[in-house]
């Protein structure tokens, strides 16, 4: 993945984004500020904060989607194998924007990740 700040982030009242990075000490990252009604500050500010933890668990998420045996769950229950196609999709369109790399169409998976293969 591309290189950002670690998270989680955390955004103080007074506007302040800090990193919490784990096993690291809080270093602040950035100042938010915006206009606009105090409840619509908050939820930018909380969406602003998940960015980095809700990146790393999508790209943690599509590696374990594209497991063999995970595909042929997926491929082989009628009931959920449209909408799982479009969720993964419309996941792996965001991975893609949000990390600038490009990804294999599911159930293809990046032949460069091998952080669930075997030592």
């Amino acid at each position: 993945m591309p290189r950002y700040t670690p998270g989680p982030w955390k955004l103080r009242p007074n506007g302040e984004l800090w990193s919490y990075q784990r096993g690291g000490n809080p270093s602040q990252i950035g100042t938010m500020s915006w206009a606009g009604k105090t409840e619509e500050r908050e939820g930018n500010a909380r969406i602003i904060a998940g960015a980095a933890d809700l990146s790393e668990s999508m790209d943690e998420l599509m590696l374990i989607i594209c497991q063999p045996e995970v595909v042929a769950a997926i491929q082989n229950c009628d009931r959920i194998s449209a909408k799982a196609r479009m969720i993964i999709e419309n996941a792996r369109t965001t991975l893609e924007e949000v990390t600038g790399r490009r990804l294999p169409e599911w159930p293809k998976r990046d032949p460069h990740d091998t952080r669930l293969e075997s030592t």
